[in-house]
């Protein structure tokens, strides 16, 4: 060999791991929560990137013993790994080591489709006068201790709220998983008798929050809310706004007052699983936005026994008023803007609503894993078009 093609050699050694980064690998197993004498086998799993969006980038399938080991990942990066057992997704975040790799062990639970050891911790109620509607914010702590820990998952509904009379919107609700701090927007389920609404987000072990906002009709300054309860609840705490919304309903009393911010605090008494409420609002004015201000000051005792539910009423206000001005906004532009634009927006809206519901349907089982992934990248690159004739 002569000195030429030594040089060469040398040379493509040094180059090489430049050319051809060195690649991740993630490994560990499959754990059952609930016993651990089963094994967690044949496990579909998904490793996904995070960051712009959450993007599958391999697939694999635990072995027989639960274990799995996945190669050519990127080596840096914000990556997560989902295991989908009986319907149900666990996942765990996880960053490779300064040598590539990564060690992961994910959890999972057996399936229960009863309610007995599910426990309803907290409930919070907020009503506000926007326009002509009267927007409520439910906030619904539910804790899972099921002994041995199960995953509540029942195709009837897992966490299900009454359809209230007169809306015209579906209501919005987001979902707070046990040790999540990201919420899972939703589209609820109406149910059969079209009574309700209903979720099928599984109820892991642990503590999960339900939000549920609704527009209600309040043109006529007066409103009939009613609420069947599906099971105990130790009290309802309610904040309404602004101050002369008057409500009014058997067990309730007025907890406190804030003249500055222009709010109301009352508390239900405990309500039965089975029970129907019904309070009366009527009255009101709309109330000022509210000023943010980050200091924290002392307040009294019956304030500070008060702040969960304080704070979602102003976080609400502050929302709901930015809400309804950018809403406002965008009709009054969209009414100058050229009819093409007009139509790309309404067809990026379309798609946005068919990949949420590309995105339910897989989560519950009712799309097979490789026709969701046809349609919904098919839908993003419609989508990415779209954006660029946007920008254009």
């Amino acid at each position: 060999m002569n000195r030429k093609s030594i040089l060469l050699i040398l040379l493509c050694l040094v180059f090489l791991p430049v050319a051809y980064p060195q690649q991740g690998v993630v490994e560990g197993r499959l754990i059952n929560g609930t016993d651990p004498s089963i094994v967690v086998r044949s496990v579909e799993l998904d490793v996904v990137e995070l960051g712009m969006g959450m993007r599958i980038i391999k697939t694999a399938v635990s072995d027989n013993s639960g274990r799995f080991r996945i190669e050519g990942l990127p080596s840096s990066g914000r990556l997560m790994l989902r295991a989908i057992y009986k319907d149900v997704n666990y996942h765990a975040q996880f960053n490779m080591d300064s040598s590539g790799k990564a060690n992961v062990e994910i959890e999972v639970f057996e399936p229960t489709t009863s309610m007995q050891e599910i426990r309803v911790e907290d409930v919070r109620m907020a009503f506000q006068i926007v326009g002509d509607q009267l927007q409520s914010l439910e906030s619904v702590t539910l804790n899972n201790k099921t002994r041995p820990p199960r995953t509540l998952m029942n195709p009837a509904g897992n966490f299900r709220f009454p359809k209230a009379s007169g809306i015209t919107e579906l209501p919005q609700v987001r979902v707070t998983g046990p040790g999540s701090s990201m919420p899972v927007v939703q589209a609820p389920l109406e149910s059969p008798d079209g009574q309700s609404y209903y979720s099928l987000y599984p109820l892991k072990p642990g503590v999960t929050m339900f939000e549920v906002r609704q527009a209600l009709p309040y043109a006529e300054r007066q409103y009939v809310f009613k609420k069947r309860a599906y099971q105990d609840i130790a009290s309802i705490d309610i904040g309404i706004s602004p101050m002369d919304l008057s409500i009014s309903g058997d067990g309730l009393s007025k907890v406190s007052t804030n003249s500055e911010q222009n709010f109301a605090v009352y508390r239900s008494v405990p309500v039965k699983a089975g029970t129907e409420i019904t309070w009366m609002f009527s009255g009101g004015t709309s109330a000022p936005e509210p000023v943010a201000d980050s200091r924290i000051e002392e307040m009294p005792d019956v304030i500070s026994r008060n702040t969960l539910i304080i704070s979602p009423l102003l976080l609400m206000a502050f929302i709901l008023v930015l809400w309804y001005a950018c809403n406002h906004m965008q009709r009054a532009s969209d009414k100058t803007a050229n009819p093409r634009s007009r139509e790309l927006k309404e067809r990026r809206e379309r798609l946005l609503n068919i990949l949420a519901d590309l995105d339910h349907r897989h989560d519950i089982n009712a799309l097979g894993r490789q026709e969701y992934l046809r349609q919904r990248e098919k839908h993003k690159q419609q989508l990415r078009r779209i954006s660029l004739l946007l920008k254009m």
